[in-house]
């Protein structure tokens, strides 16, 4: 499935939240096509979730709720969140995923797998990460 071909498809179903100047990143259109597929979801609407927050400028809380309900390996996701921050995760999720495929993960079940279990592994790495900056930071007595 070719995430170019579905593009019309995708933004013209997004009439009623468009805005003249809100620029979406073409990339989004391919993480929609490949996350529609591995979750059984209709392209349209994994688009319009991914894309809400370029709509409003931020990553609210309900923004992460619900993408948490179909795409529970974003959990990691802060909210409020920039859309710079947002868009980098984005780019990662769209790595991963584009490696999984080049590894021979095709089936939606492996791929939504893998992709919790590399948001699990990030955020543990997050969560060391923070603590060593603390420790770093104390005084020192």
């Amino acid at each position: 499935m070719n995430a170019e071909s579905h593009g019309h498809d995708l933004t013209s179903s997004l009439t009623p939240l468009a805005e003249e100047n809100t620029s979406i990143p073409p990339f989004v259109k391919t993480i929609a096509v490949r996350l529609s597929w591995a979750c059984s979801l209709e392209e349209a609407d994994v688009y319009r979730q991914l894309s809400a927050p370029w709509y409003q400028g931020v990553v609210t809380e309900e923004d992460k709720q619900q993408l948490l309900v179909h795409f529970p390996f974003m959990a990691p996701l802060h909210a409020p969140a920039s859309v710079a921050d947002y868009t980098i995760m984005l780019v990662s999720l769209w790595l991963n995923i584009e490696e999984m495929y080049h590894r021979g993960t095709l089936l939606p079940e492996e791929l939504m797998q893998g992709l919790i279990k590399k948001s699990a592994t990030s955020q543990a790495q997050d969560c060391r990460h923070n603590r060593d900056s603390v420790a770093a930071s104390a005084p020192r007595r």
